[in-house]
């Protein structure tokens, strides 16, 4: 997968968690509800993985100890308008 489609795909976690499930900052859902979602939109696992680390990378998301995928404040205020 090339790096703009690793971004194209973390843009869609964060898309889900925010405008799907209405998520805050802060709150977030397992990683197997997430891949559930993301396989609706047409990703695969693969996929979801690298985008994954990808946006926690960039500080969007956390991954939490119990598995769980958090949204981070940065992750939050992104414009999904554009």
């Amino acid at each position: 997968m090339t790096e703009q489609n690793i971004q194209v795909v973390a843009h869609k976690m964060v898309y889900i968690l925010v405008v799907e499930q209405s998520l805050r900052a802060g709150e977030g859902m397992s990683e197997e509800a997430l891949a559930a979602d993301l396989q609706r939109h047409g990703i695969d696992d693969s996929d979801r993985q690298q985008a994954l680390e990808w946006a926690i990378g960039k500080g969007w998301l956390q991954k939490a100890e119990d598995g769980e995928v958090r949204l981070t404040e940065t992750g939050f205020d992104m414009n999904f308008t554009q």
